[in-house]
């Protein structure tokens, strides 16, 4: 259900002035980084074959729905014919313009992820500690480079998606104490960003310049919370736990494309009018959830199976 929360956070960030979306954003790549670890390790193909998994498993929904909503906007003159052939390539485009469906870039750094966790993997097993950290720290140095040049990459984001590789390496299973402190952390730093006018922007978007120096603020804000996400992912699941968080890649990907739309004939001002759109992406997403999502991912599966050895 976290993912759930977390895309349900990105919603509101998007109906609201509350700046809530990168940091839930941050905390998906955490909870990527641990289960892509977890899938690689019992993985039996080869890592081409991987690669196509994962791509399977991300880019037919969200082509699907790139096509809907730049279909639908097509009208609108920021959503340009060759913003499609863009953003379908998907693979670099949080560095360049194209983002039909609004959150593509975040895919983008995903598939980068993808990309790099079998070297990171390697890279784990066969080099002492404090070579990984030498590596990692200069990676994310160089990572906060390029940003500052607007060119994201996955270099920038290593921190959340590295936590959540050292939960699964690590099988580290935090205490009470540790994740009772972790969520006293970070509520003490929301505190903060509402109440102290040069972290305004971190919470508030009336405030936010989407600058360096507040990304790296969001990316302290999630790090803050590392032993709850890992305490988190340690719990039994039961049916409904996992409908609601597969639930929230197809809500993730259709909340603003649906904003967009009903804006066009109403203003999204009202508490009603949001009222009304939280309604509509519910409805959307659940449709695309289970006419085409799980289709794909049933066939994606069935896939997998013909192709694993004996």
């Amino acid at each position: 259900m976290l993912r759930f929360v977390l895309a349900a956070m990105v919603v509101v960030s998007h109906l609201t002035s509350l700046n809530i979306g990168r940091p839930a954003v941050l905390l998906f790549f955490m909870l990527s980084g641990y289960w892509v670890s977890r899938l690689l390790a019992g993985w039996q193909a080869s890592v081409p074959a991987f690669y196509v998994s994962r791509t399977l498993r991300v880019w037919p929904l969200y082509a699907v729905t790139t096509v809907v909503a730049w279909l639908l906007h097509a009208h609108a003159s920021p959503v340009r014919p060759e913003s499609l052939w863009s953003a379908l390539t998907l693979l670099g485009l949080a560095a360049r313009s194209g983002d039909v469906i609004g959150v593509s870039w975040s895919l983008d750094i995903e598939l980068q992820f993808y990309l790099a966790i079998p070297l990171i993997t390697l890279a784990a097993q066969r080099l002492p500690p404090r070579w990984l950290l030498a590596i990692a720290v200069a990676a994310f140095g160089l990572g906060i480079a390029l940003f500052a040049a607007h060119v994201p990459t996955l270099l920038f984001y290593l921190p959340a998606f590295l936590a959540g590789f050292a939960f699964y390496r690590l099988h580290w299973q935090p205490s009470g104490s540790q994740v009772r402190a972790s969520l006293v952390a970070a509520a003490a730093f929301t505190l903060a960003a509402a109440m102290v006018p040069a972290l305004g922007g971190l919470l508030f978007k009336a405030q936010f310049t989407d600058s360096l120096a507040e990304n790296l603020g969001h990316m302290a804000w999630i790090l803050l919370l590392a032993p709850f996400v890992a305490w988190n992912i340690n719990q039994p699941s039961d049916r409904l736990d996992r409908w609601l968080g597969d639930l929230s890649y197809p809500l993730y990907l259709v909340h603003l494309p649906v904003v967009r739309l009903l804006a066009e004939v109403m203003p999204m001002t009202s508490a009603g009018s949001k009222l009304v759109a939280v309604v509509a992406i519910m409805v959307v997403s659940i449709a695309l959830f289970m006419g085409i999502d799980r289709p794909l991912e049933a066939r994606r599966q069935r896939l997998w199976r013909k192709a694993r050895p004996a």
